[in-house]
Parts: C-alpha cells; structure tokens; sequence
C-alpha cells in the first residue's frame, strides 16, 4: 500500500511540469470515430513514455475512448514494457516501476473486456 502511495506520488512529482496537458479545461474527448496512431518504437525520452502512459492510463478510465483504442494503447504499453526488457527504453519512471504500468495494462484489458460483453 506504502509502495503505491509513493508510486503514485513520484508520478504526480514527475509530471508537476506537465500537470496542464491532463487538466479537464484541455482534455479533447476521444471521439467514436477518431483514430489513434501510436508509435512506441519511435519514443525517445523518459518524458514520451510516461506522457503515453498517462494518455493509456487516460482512455482506461474514460467512456469516450472506444475498444479500438483501447486495443492500440495497450498494445503500446506492452510494447513499451518489451523495451524496457530489451534495454531499449530506459525510463525509470516507466520500466523500474512495474506497479503503475500493470495497473494500466490491467485497465486497459479490463475496458477492453467489458466492451467486448
């Protein structure tokens, strides 16, 4: 419980800079009929992978983001993951962690099988 509170909050600490881009004055809703194009392969710092954590962990949460979606950011997110095994993402954020992001995957699968139903 101790350890998620502290994940959680180093995430918020990390992310004080950014705090504006998941503000709900600047959240755009993911439309029905907009798609979603991720590319983890093409991340480059430590900040793109946690902004596509929080943008994944986002549509897990939210009734605008469609199945389909949900289905793109999850496959990001594993792939992230596979990065981090691999050595190619080095984010401490992201891959030292493995409590924020099994919780997004779990989100994201959670979604996606209750709007497969």
């Amino acid at each position: 419980m101790i350890t998620r509170i502290c994940a959680s909050l180093a995430m918020s600490l990390a992310l004080a800079g950014k705090t504006n881009a998941f503000s709900p004055n600047t959240i755009k809703p993911l439309g029905l009929g907009s798609t979603t194009k991720l590319h983890s392969h093409a991340i480059q710092s430590e900040e793109e992978a946690m902004y596509m954590m929080m943008k994944a962990d986002a549509c897990a949460h939210s009734d605008s983001c469609s199945i389909d979606e949900a289905q793109n950011f999850l496959d990001e997110v594993m792939h992230m993951q596979s990065n981090c095994v691999s050595g190619t993402l080095a984010s401490h954020q992201i891959c030292d962690d493995v409590i924020f992001p099994s919780e997004v995957i779990s989100s994201l699968r959670q979604k996606i099988s209750d709007g497969s139903r």
